[in-house]
């Protein structure tokens, strides 16, 4: 027993037998004959004999647990072979009580729309993004069913967010040097696209979203005496959407709605590649404009590769089968790190399922650069569907939110999307010109500081002028 701690109960419980002990030896005789054991035990327990009793007969149906012998010399005789260096540990009675899981899990299609999320906060409220805020808005617009300690672990753990300084929190984002290629490359397809006049392709927008039962306003008039408006907390079902469209409005016939964890029209469960997939080619292919070009943002299943080439993790055998189905010849006797070099110095481009199922229909696909929802004109719709939705759902019931939202999408109109797309496109133009303008300010900065050499000889291999490197946006500038 050195070093454990006894609680109070445990500690009151010694003190009694202590003193029943000191109280025989100050007397020099048994207070109780010594073969009357149980009343000896209740009258230095304080504890009732129906209580020792069950105690007894519990102890009956325990294992066992093994005990070290004591080195005392002057221990006590050896007891008994069913009971030498064995005790039995006791439960406390009530702490057997049910456990309930309240793990919450989120897929992919969740964690997508999650970061949307977020990223809306900067891109399109313009506000700075809070834990209590996104929480709102998470349950409010994704059916959020956790609470603050849910959502922070999967923002740090599965979407990469930091708790730091906000400044420029978004700006380091969009500036970090692969994204504002990724965005130069965007903004220069579309303005080649856009130059092209009478022959420029149809840009058409694309993207998914949910919707639940509880959407409603959270103000409206009323009086004392006015049913009103019950708000509701509990999460319900959802109902994921998928749509595309363009400044002529929605494509007609592409809408998908359906509820989750149902078998509706055969999709089954959350949005993953197979499903998407499959609305490409079932509904949104067929209906396109002839040769257009559809804008789509980085969902992982939006960017599922047609075959991925092994990895370092892979198995031996295939990597060797991938090797052969390419006709890369390999010694068999390879091991597999030799294996994978040779992959990798043979590893074709990517190439992309929707990109091909694309290409396959005449049509060419764009991608949105990451951390760039402000620049996808049907975030803007999604948000006018779900506030049409709010203000007719009073009652909140689930048979009716798939009547209410489709209403909403019909009401959704050209002139709707083209107010989008023209908002859109002059955050186009900024991102531009404030590109091209950091470009020459940059340019300026290493200039002023002599950094530029007018002989092509001194120029070193990794563009380094003079020990003055070029200035590149990360996550630790200020």
């Amino acid at each position: 027993m050195g070093g454990k701690t006894l609680h109070s109960q445990t500690r009151t419980l010694a003190l009694k037998v202590l003193k029943f002990f000191e109280s025989e030896k100050s007397n020099k005789t048994f207070l109780i004959p010594v073969d009357q054991a149980l009343k000896r035990a209740c009258a230095a327990t304080g504890i009732s004999k129906a209580t020792l009793l069950r105690i007894k007969n519990e102890a009956k149906n325990v294992p066992p647990i093994p005990q070290e012998q004591s080195d005392d010399a002057t221990a006590v005789s050896e007891p008994s072979t069913s009971e030498a260096k064995t005790d039995s540990k006791l439960s406390t009675p009530g702490k057997k009580r049910k456990q309930y899981s309240n793990k919450i899990e989120l897929d992919s299609f969740d964690l997508c729309a999650l970061r949307n999320l977020v990223d809306s906060f900067y891109a399109v409220r313009k506000e700075i993004p809070t834990v209590k805020k996104i929480l709102t808005a998470a349950k409010a617009d994704l059916n959020f069913p956790g609470e603050k300690t849910t959502l922070r672990r999967y923002l740090v753990n599965y979407l990469g967010y930091r708790f730091k300084k906000c400044k420029n929190a978004r700006h380091v984002l969009i500036q970090k040097p692969e994204i504002a290629a990724w965005r130069a490359r965007y903004l220069r397809k579309k303005r080649e696209n856009n130059e092209l006049g009478a022959n420029k392709k149809p840009i058409i927008y694309l993207d998914e979203t949910w919707i639940h039962s509880h959407y409603t306003v959270r103000k409206c008039w009323q009086n004392e005496n006015d049913a009103s408006v019950k708000k509701n907390d509990n999460p319900g079902l959802r109902w994921i959407l998928v749509h595309a469209g363009g400044e002529n409005g929605f494509i007609p016939g592409a809408e998908l709605l359906y509820k989750c964890k149902s078998n509706t029209g055969d999709y089954h469960h959350e949005m993953d590649s197979k499903n998407f997939n499959k609305w490409l080619t079932e509904k949104l292919i067929p209906n396109l404009p002839h040769n257009s070009l559809v804008v789509i943002d980085n969902a992982p299943y939006h960017s599922t590769q047609c075959e991925k080439p092994p990895v370092s993790s892979s198995l031996k055998g295939d990597m060797q089968s991938w090797l052969r189905k390419n006709n890369i010849k390999f010694d068999e006797k390879m091991t597999k790190p030799e294996l994978y070099h040779k992959i990798l110095l043979n590893k074709p481009p990517k190439k992309y399922i929707v990109d091909e199922l694309m290409r396959e229909h005449g049509h060419e696909v764009l991608q949105l650069p990451p951390y760039h929802c402000d620049l996808n004109p049907i975030e803007y719709i999604w948000n006018l569907i779900k506030q049409r939705v709010a203000a007719k759902n009073i009652n909140q019931y689930e048979k009716e939110i798939e009547g209410l939202t489709s209403d909403a999408i019909n009401s959704i109109t050209a002139s709707d999307w083209k107010k989008e797309i023209k908002h859109i496109e002059k955050l186009e133009s900024e991102y531009w010109e404030k590109d091209r303008l950091g470009e020459i300010r940059q340019r300026e900065l290493i200039i002023s500081l002599g950094g530029e050499e007018t002989s092509s000889e001194s120029e070193s291999d990794d563009d380094t002028t003079e020990g003055i490197q070029p200035i590149i946006y990360s996550d630790n500038d200020e």
